[in-house]
Order: C-alpha cells, then structure tokens, then sequence
C-alpha cells in the first residue's frame, strides 16, 4: 500500500505542475491567482517531504517539517476558497461581505466542536503532544473549507446569474477535493490508524485526479460568460427576497469593506 501511495503522490506532483503549466498557456493564471499559486507552492511542499521520507530523517523530524509548511497550505486553500466565492459575488453587492462573516461562523463552529470532542480525540490519536494540535487545526481547516466551498455551490447553483463555465467547472471540482480530504481526515480520526493507509490512498488519488480535472477542464474559452437563463417571475421573487434578507443583514454589521 506505501508503494502505490507514493506511485500516486509522484504522480499527482506532476499533475500539479500541468495545472500551473496549463493556465499560463491558456492566459488563466491572472483569473485564478490563488489556484496558480498553490499549483507553483505546494508541489515544493510535497517535494520536501518526500525527500524527507526517503532520506535518513525520522518520523519526528518528518513531522517537524511538517508543522512549518501546514501554516503555508492553509492560507494557500483558504486563498483559493475566497477566490472562489468571490467569482461568483462579485455581481452582488452585500454578498462578498456576508461570505467572510459565514466563513468565520463556520470555522468558530467547527473550532467549538472541536472543544467539545477535542478531549476524546486527543486521548485517540497517536501522534506526539504538538504535532496533535497541528493535526487537530489541520482538520478542523480541511472541513470548514469543504463547508464553504459546498455551501457556495448549493447557494449559486439555483441562483441565475451570466458565470463563465470555467467558475462552474472550479467549484465542482473544489467540492470533490475539500470534501473527500475533509472526509478521510475525520475518518482517520474516529478510527485511527487502522485506517491510515486507506484514507491516504484515498487522499492523493481523489487530490491527483482533481489536479488532473482543473488542469483539463479549465479553458480559454471556459472564461467566456454564457448568457442568462430566461427566469419565472417565481424566481425573480425567491432572489429579490434573498437579496433583501442579506443586505438587511449585512446593514446590521459594521462595515468592514467587502
């Protein structure tokens, strides 16, 4: 199972690259700043690591690398994330505002529960003292992003609006790699290592074909916006209520920008 892991994880290294490589070529990589940076950054992540478990480094010294480059991960996705959501808001006044507000709800959430069920699983995992704390935000990040990113498609999905198929295509594939990685996360933590191997397989095949989706499916002419749909006067009601409830929403907030 170690060899077909790392066969996956040398694979998706290159995936990442084609990612980088493909939106320079179709001129993309100013639209999706935040994806082109993680395409260029993380695979230097992975790329340390790898050489780490290959050479005479322990498990410890291993998990030491790893604590100073999950910092660098983490802003990296919640940058792609808000990139995201604000391909899609950017229309909307009020509505860019109200993302970064449910964002944080929803990591005070996830940081809560976290609390509530942090002392089980603390007793659970079996990593050293500090490296726990790191696995335990890293989880906590992966399914609060998964959440937002699932959130943006269930709210955007039925909300008519000109997008160019390219902002379509990102999130369905953002769904599939937050979700599935905040999904094997959680199992590995309620079942721990017996489970390990398979969460990770799961990890870099799910992770190697969405490097592989966005590197494919993100076109120059994936940018250009289709026309609105012909809308029922039923739905022109459903989004003037929805527009109304946010920006009452959002005048009750002190105004941070958007």
């Amino acid at each position: 199972m170690r060899d077909a892991i790392i066969l996956v994880w040398k694979f998706s290294l290159l995936a990442e690259a084609a990612v980088a490589v493909r939106l320079l070529v179709q001129g993309l990589a100013g639209q999706y700043p935040a994806l082109m940076t993680a395409m260029c950054v993380l695979p230097l992540k992975s790329l340390m690591l790898m050489e780490s478990l290959f050479s005479k480094t322990t498990v410890l010294q291993v998990r030491a690398l790893n604590k100073f480059l999950l910092p660098v991960e983490w802003v990296l996705y919640a940058w792609i994330v808000f990139e995201l959501f604000s391909l899609w808001s950017k229309s909307y006044v009020g509505i860019g505002r109200f993302g970064k507000f449910l964002l944080a709800a929803l990591l005070a959430g996830a940081l809560l529960l976290s609390l509530l069920f942090g002392f089980a699983e603390w007793k659970a995992l079996v990593f050293s003292h500090d490296f726990r704390v790191y696995y335990m935000m890293d989880r906590v990040i992966w399914g609060t992003l998964a959440l937002f990113v699932l959130g943006i498609w269930q709210f955007f999905r039925k909300y008519p609006v000109s997008i160019a198929p390219n902002v379509v295509r990102h999130t369905h594939i953002a769904v599939v790699y937050f979700v599935v990685g905040a999904i094997c996360l959680l199992l590995f933590t309620l079942n721990g290592v017996k489970v390990v191997a398979w969460a990770n397989i799961a990890i870099v095949i799910s992770s190697a074909s969405c490097y592989c989706a966005w590197a494919v499916l993100l076109t120059r002419r994936g940018q250009v916006l289709t026309p609105m749909q012909q809308i029922s006067q039923q739905d022109k009601e459903r989004i003037e209520r929805i527009n109304k409830e946010l920006l009452v929403f959002m005048r009750e907030v002190p105004k941070n920008g958007r």
